[in-house]
């Protein structure tokens, strides 16, 4: 049976081991450099969900023609982003990226100028949806942690990075509603449809914000250039600009 001055001790000893433990962590956690915790080796993986906001250039024929036409403005194409991305780690600084998010809007309209018999407005409805599926390069700026010792990576709190990569765009442009024939002045209901891919190439700039060892939130701005082909419902337009803006707020694991 262990004595009492023995037990007391051990009691002492596990105090001390514990407080040289927690020490380098709390130290290391309060000068701001990293976040709370550590990771047992440096992560290769991450995965994030993100939101953001959309803003198309809108600069073709057909984007032309709603605001000519109709009562709409470019900026009524702006719209919500919601997407997911997976991130390999390559190199120290170096990730391969798979990502894929969705954007989509739906706005009632009527014609400007014109009015049926009854001096009701010509109303229709146009959609307009991109899916982008894209592989990219992103590089930081800086290294995202520090390895301490052989065991221990802890996360610095801000890691900047840029990057750019490419891929392939899913559209949708549809109006579905009544509409006027120009050439013999009547008004009829129809839906016109245009679906399709197009090859898009895009670049970006953003952060990583560390939450603790293994959370972090990452903003970023990014550009996309795209055109796409428009249907037989739609003919003599030219291609529809794909290209502009997206902002995103993500969270993200790694791992």
């Amino acid at each position: 049976m262990m004595k009492k001055h023995e037990l007391h001790k051990l009691c002492c000893g596990l105090v001390a081991l514990s407080a040289a433990l927690t020490v380098p962590e709390i130290s290391f956690a309060q000068s701001g450099r990293g976040g709370d915790g550590f990771l047992f080796e440096t992560p290769k993986v991450s995965f994030a969900f993100s939101l953001g906001y959309s803003i198309p250039n809108a600069k073709s024929d057909i984007f032309d023609f709603t605001e000519e036409q109709l009562t709409l403005e470019k900026s009524d194409f702006h719209r919500s982003y919601l997407g997911g991305e997976a991130a390999i780690q390559l190199a120290d600084r170096l990730h391969l990226v798979l990502g894929v998010g969705h954007a989509e809007s739906s706005l009632p309209s009527e014609f400007r100028d014109w009015v049926d018999g009854d001096d009701l407005p010509i109303e229709q409805e146009t959609i307009f949806s991109t899916t982008p599926v894209t592989v990219s390069a992103r590089y930081y700026l800086s290294d995202r942690g520090r390895q301490i010792g052989r065991f221990a990576w802890i996360p610095k709190r801000l890691a900047p990075f840029i990057g750019a990569g490419g891929g392939v765009i899913w559209y949708n442009f549809e109006q579905v509603g009544d509409f006027v024939d120009f050439e013999t002045l009547d008004i009829f209901y129809d839906r016109f449809m245009s679906r399709g891919t197009a090859l898009q190439a895009h670049a970006f700039a953003g952060m990583d914000i560390s939450l603790n060892k293994s959370l972090f939130l990452t903003t970023e701005g990014r550009y996309r250039w795209g055109r796409g082909e428009l249907g037989r419902d739609f003919v003599d337009f030219d291609k529809m600009d794909l290209a502009g803006m997206q902002f995103t707020v993500s969270i993200g694991a790694r791992f």
